[in-house]
Order: C-alpha cells, then sequence, then structure tokens
C-alpha cells in the first residue's frame, strides 16, 4: 500500500510542468549520451558478428582442402573395382580371344587360325649357314651314310662284279671298302664346294605331300634338284658332277692300270642311282643327317 502511494505521487510529481521545466536540460542531455551509447553498442556487435563469420569462414576452406586431398590419397576401393565375372570383362575377354594369331589370316575368314599357324611355321625355310653346311659334310663323310655305302659298295664289288679281280675276294674287301669311303668323301666334299660357290642347299627335306608316288616323285627330284635362299626348287648341277669326282680320282691312280676315266664314268652313274636309292630311304625309313 504504502508502495502504491510513492509510486501515484512520483508519477504527478514527473509530470508537472514546472518540473519537467527544470529537468528537460538534462533530460536531453542524457537522452543524447544513451543514443550514442546505442550506437556505439551496435557498431561493436556488428565488429564482432562480422569478425566471427569470417574466422568461420577462414576455418572451413582448410578442412575442405585437407578432406579433397585426402581423398584424392586414399587408394580405390576393390569394391570400386569392376567384376571380373561381369559381363564387361567377359565381352573384353573374348574380344581379345576371337582375334587371329596370324595377321594374315585377318583377311582370309579362316577359322581354324590355330592350324594355319601351324602349318605356316612348319613350312617356313631358312637357308643354312656355314657352320651348318660344314656340320653337313662332316656327317656326309664320317657318319652313317658314308660307312653303309662304302660297306654296301665294297659287299657288291667282292662278292658280285668282283671289280677289280685283281685284288681277289677276302683281302679285296677292305681294299674296295677304302675305294669306296675315298670316292664318298671326294664326292661330298665337291657337292658341298660347289653348292656353297652357287648359293644353293644340298640337303634332303621330306615331301610336305602325301602318298607313296608323290613321296617317291619327290625322292627322285631331290637327286638333281636344290633349294635356294627363298626355298624354292632349282636345278642343282653339283648334285650331277660330284658322284663323278671320286671316280674320276681312283679309278686313275689307285685302281689297276687298265681302269681309267671310262670306269670312272660308269662308277659315276652308278653313284647317282645310288643317291635316289638313298634319298628314298630317308624319305620312308630313316632321314638322318638329311
Amino acid at each position: 500500500m504504502a508502495i502504491d502511494n510513492w509510486l501515484t505521487s512520483a508519477t504527478l510529481l514527473t509530470s508537472d510542468p514546472k518540473v519537467l521545466a527544470c529537468f528537460g536540460k538534462d533530460q536531453a542531455s542524457g537522452e543524447m549520451n544513451l543514443r550514442k551509447l546505442v550506437v556505439c553498442n551496435c557498431l561493436i556487435a556488428y565488429y564482432l558478428l562480422s569478425y566471427s563469420i569470417s574466422s568461420a569462414q577462414n576455418l572451413n576452406q582448410p578442412a575442405l582442402a585437407l578432406t579433397e586431398q585426402t581423398v584424392a590419397l586414399q587408394p580405390i576401393s576393390l569394391a570400386d573395382l569392376p567384376d571380373p565375372s561381369g559381363s564387361e570383362t567377359a565381352a573384353a575377354l573374348a574380344e581379345e580371344t576371337s582375334l587371329p594369331a596370324d595377321p594374315q589370316s585377318q583377311g582370309s575368314g579362316n577359322a581354324n587360325v590355330t592350324g594355319k599357324g601351324a602349318a605356316l611355321a612348319a613350312t617356313t625355310y631358312v637357308f643354312p649357314t656355314d657352320r651348318e653346311m660344314g656340320a653337313y659334310w662332316v656327317r656326309n663323310i664320317l657318319g652313317p651314310k658314308a660307312f653303309i655305302g662304302a660297306t654296301f659298295t665294297a659287299s657288291w664289288n667282292t662278292w658280285v662284279n668282283l671289280t677289280p679281280d685283281e685284288w681277289g675276294h677276302r683281302r679285296g674287301w677292305g681294299k674296295r671298302f677304302g675305294v669306296a669311303f675315298l670316292d664318298n668323301s671326294m664326292t661330298q666334299t665337291s657337292l658341298v664346294g660347289l653348292s656353297l660357290a652357287m648359293n644353293q642347299d644340298p640337303m634332303y627335306y621330306r615331301c610336305d605331300c602325301s602318298g607313296v608316288w608323290a613321296r617317291t616323285r619327290h625322292a627322285i627330284k631331290m637327286s638333281f634338284m636344290s633349294r635356294n635362299h627363298s626355298g624354292g626348287s632349282v636345278f642343282a648341277p653339283p648334285k650331277i658332277v660330284s658322284p663323278f669326282v671320286g671316280p674320276l680320282v681312283t679309278r686313275n691312280t689307285i685302281y689297276p692300270s687298265r681302269f681309267d676315266s671310262s670306269n670312272a664314268a660308269s662308277s659315276g652313274a652308278y653313284y647317282l642311282a645310288g643317291s635316289v636309292g638313298w634319298n628314298l630311304v630317308r624319305e620312308f625309313i630313316w632321314n638322318i643327317g638329311k
């Protein structure tokens, strides 16, 4: 009750014009100071708010950059990789498998690519080197062919033809074996030497054909044909001349005096026919030393 009376008295006092006139000057000054204080507080609040916002933005930018770098440095997860059993991988593998192994067969439309590549590889010809020709020469003068041929010739001339008869039978077999072995050595030396001079390959190569008659014709043809650098068959004069070289020397030196070059010609023809027989053996039975 006392408080209400005090408030009523204060209100009446402040509303009196005379009192207001006394305090008007001080009130106007207080209102101006209050306005200044409010403006200053607003400026300070604005500054603080702006500073807080800018600081928050500067802190967020390094965090975003760090996040991007971390994502870039992270390894690719196995879950992100494509499934090897997927359709895309299967299609890629199928496309790779369908490519032909031989580039020449791309336009041929041949489905059997593997068989064709194997056939091309099998028929590819390479001209022998000098070392291979030297090994071929050694095999022919010291290998099984030389001993088999000399044994057959000595046996035939001893028990069938008895040539020369001056050498007898048993004792003469050794001489005939030695002469036949010497004939073969000179024949093979002249064959390899002349073939090298004419850039021909005198080695024997089995026929790629099938059938008895086709292979027989090939064996006969190889007795007077050789291969050139490209693998083609060419006429071989060394194979015709070389069988006569050995007999020409031995019939005019080692044999008795009644033998001459005419006997050498018949012996050369005999050796030429023997080369055909040996080619048949190598074609159908035993291809040794080419």
